[in-house]
């Protein structure tokens, strides 16, 4: 049981920091984009 647990949490863990990382990379593209258009 420990170990199910434990490899659910290290997944939830990986889903949440691409998740992350992709919001963040999208603000950036964001921002890069109103940079350039001024």
């Amino acid at each position: 049981m420990e170990t199910t647990n434990l490899l659910d949490f290290i997944a939830g863990g990986v889903a949440l920091a691409i998740l992350i990382s992709g919001l963040v990379m999208l603000f950036k593209g964001i921002s890069a984009f109103g940079d350039k258009s001024k």
